[in-house]
């Protein structure tokens, strides 16, 4: 879509971006390389997307992981059917809980990652460090924003910000330590949304699933009751 332009809260003049009626948010989960394996790191600083690419592959390599690409070049993130083979999710779950399924499911975090907001086939908001799958009720809050008052997104950090300005709900990138560096503003149909946010919900029921499977396989899980639960929770609908 064309960008307009607009004023942001602060009344600073910003370039809008309008993201069409085809918007989706797509989870994905963060497969952070060091976790599986080990690499020699890039020597530059900061990492290109490409440097930072060829470390994530050779850790998840070191530790028996092939095959598995990331939504974009230089993330760690991976959408949901990357997850599709059992093996590989087994070995996810290995790592998730490398020191052991805790006791109590208070202990149990979910998958870190989280959603990308993605406008047809292009990505536009990727999830940020801390984020994990339980962002889906955040985004869920802010479909129903309808005041003029910047609210916090929660995604990880840097977050962003959500506020509505009828009929269009806006959301803004955050500078922390100044990244981004050039923070973009987006204008949506909150229906849209809205209707984004009940797929999702649908992609990561038939998720937990899957992984409700692989839990029962998975020593220290000790039947189908405590499996669900602790699928639930890893795909952030921890029940209250």
């Amino acid at each position: 879509m064309m960008a307009s332009s607009g004023k942001a809260q602060s009344g600073v003049q910003r370039r809008v971006r309008t993201i069409s009626d085809n918007l989706r948010l797509l989870p994905v989960v963060e497969l952070e390389p060091g976790a599986y394996g080990s690499a020699p790191q890039p020597g530059t600083s900061p990492w290109t997307a490409e440097e930072s690419d060829t470390y994530w592959r050779a850790c998840l390599r070191a530790g028996g992981v092939v095959g598995v690409a990331p939504v974009v070049q230089g993330s760690w993130l991976v959408a949901l059917d990357a997850l599709n083979s059992p093996d590989l999710l087994h070995r996810v779950l290995q790592v998730h809980f490398a020191g052991g399924v805790p006791a109590d499911l208070d202990g149990i975090d979910p998958f870190c990652g989280g959603l990308a907001l993605v406008d047809d086939s292009e990505l536009l908001i990727l999830p940020t460090c801390c984020g994990d799958l339980g962002a889906l009720d955040n985004w869920q809050i802010a479909t129903e924003q309808r005041t003029e008052l910047p609210e916090m997104l929660w995604i990880g950090h840097p977050c962003l910000t959500v506020w509505y300005h009828a009929p269009m709900l806006h959301i803004r990138e955050e500078a922390e330590c100044n990244l981004p560096t050039h923070p973009r503003e987006f204008a949506m149909n909150p229906e849209a949304l809205q209707s984004a946010v009940r797929q999702a919900t649908r992609e990561l029921d038939l998720f937990c699933e899957r992984v409700v499977v692989s839990l029962r396989e998975l020593t220290g899980v000790l039947d189908a009751l405590d499996a669900r639960a602790i699928g639930r929770i890893l795909v952030g609908k921890r029940d209250s």
